[in-house]
């Protein structure tokens, strides 16, 4: 008998660490989804900031306009750096 009921406690115990293991994965999975919604959330707040014109940039002074006759050249971007043409 003493087998037997070895045999059951390490059945239990493996039945346990998997449930252990599908509650962390789930927790953390939860934890994932959080930060994902968080980074996607709109703040209204700085769309207001960003309408009211705070930290206003007045770009057309720094930037001159290309004439007319020139074709605009896409700006071509790997990795976030700017790649010559």
């Amino acid at each position: 008998m003493r087998l037997v009921d070895n045999l059951r406690k390490a059945e239990e115990k493996g039945v346990m660490r998997i449930r252990r293991g599908v509650d962390r994965a789930r927790e953390e999975w939860a934890d994932v989804e959080r930060r994902i919604r968080q980074r996607m959330r709109i703040y209204p707040h700085k769309q207001k900031a960003a309408a009211a014109g705070v930290g206003r940039i007045n770009l057309d002074q720094d930037v001159p306009e290309p004439s007319s006759d020139e074709p605009r050249k896409p700006i071509i971007s790997i990795r976030g750096q700017d790649m010559n043409r």
